[in-house]
């Protein structure tokens, strides 16, 4: 059968009767009615697969009344539809970030970020610019706290740490001068440091504090640079130029900030690595006197001696250093 013949005799007459309505009426009847077509007052005619509302603001529209409804998976599939018919309407804007709320609604806050990530990226001029920020902003915090990235559907068994120092990357260069420019610079240091990658969390820390100078995170990050800068030397024997920078940051901090909250930490931290530097330059001491060579090891105890004398270690350099007088002349 042809046309309208198609409709099933199981069809109801109040069905018939509102097509006929609609064609005296003028008003438009669906590309190839069919018993695929379904229509209720909720969400008008909804149509076979792959079909499409006739404008980009009815096809953003019903996809958002899904949206509203809790109904995310066919939500996502109707954006997907706008974005495809309609990617240069304005519409389109909307559509890819709301592919991201539906990411988000559903506990998926990678995929999230990516589809937010998308929207600044192809439609920078969008209305969402600075929620979208935002939501990015606390998605990082979840990936750096160690929540778990999903996987297929399940739950990665490692955390994603790796994706907050992503996430942070991407608002500091896609909006660093925004409201959460500096907050994710200084989060991209923490990141790196949980994952333990100390020179990185060093740049992350420097770039924050010569971008927002007037930042009140930046007594913060010039501590967490001696830390990363620390941690980072493992054994009085390794170079010791980490340890230096260390050293400067912490004098600088504790000189610059005397009533941070910090400080007494700084100052406790600035201790031991200038304990940990004296005994670096006293085991150098000792490798020259083995090696028949005097001179040398006095110009290592009298660093000690000078540089620091608060240390445990300046007593032994100048037991050693009364030793080798002789050597000096």
């Amino acid at each position: 059968m042809r046309g309208f013949g198609i409709v099933s005799a199981s069809m109801s007459r109040r069905f018939i009767l509102h097509i006929a309505l609609l064609l005296l009426l003028g008003a438009a009847v669906p590309p190839a009615v069919s018993a695929e077509w379904v229509w209720s007052p909720q969400t008008g005619w909804i149509g076979p697969a792959g079909a499409v509302k006739d404008s980009p603001e009815e096809q953003l529209a019903f996809a958002v009344a899904f949206f509203d409804r809790h109904e995310y998976e066919r939500a996502e599939k109707e954006f997907k539809k706008l974005l495809r018919a309609y990617k240069d309407s304005r519409e389109a804007a909307e559509a890819q970030y709301y592919l991201g709320r539906c990411q988000e609604e559903q506990g998926d806050y990678y995929k999230a970020f990516l589809a937010y990530r998308k929207t600044i990226q192809t439609y920078p001029s969008t209305k969402r610019f600075d929620e979208i920020l935002e939501r990015e902003y606390q998605m990082g915090n979840y990936f750096l706290a160690g929540k778990k990235r999903k996987v297929l559907g399940g739950v990665a068994l490692l955390p994603a740490r790796d994706k907050a120092v992503e996430i942070y990357e991407a608002i500091v260069e896609d909006g660093p001068f925004s409201e959460y420019g500096e907050l994710a610079q200084y989060k991209l240091g923490l990141a790196h440091m949980a994952l333990k990658d100390y020179e990185p969390a060093v740049s992350a820390f420097e770039q924050l504090i010569s971008r927002y100078p007037q930042s009140p995170l930046v007594d913060d990050a010039r501590f967490q640079i001696a830390q990363a800068s620390l941690k980072g030397t493992f054994a009085p024997e390794y170079d010791q130029s980490p340890t230096d920078l260390a050293i400067r940051e912490l004098e600088a901090f504790v000189k610059e900030y005397p009533e941070s909250e910090l400080a007494s930490d700084a100052a406790t931290r600035l201790i031991e690595l200038k304990n940990r530097r004296a005994q670096h330059e006293y085991q150098v001491a000792q490798f020259y006197e083995r090696r028949k060579q005097p001179a040398s090891a006095v110009v290592y105890y009298d660093t000690i001696v000078q540089q620091y004398a608060g240390t445990p270690w300046a007593g032994k350099a100048a037991d050693r250093l009364a030793v080798l007088q002789p050597a000096r002349t």
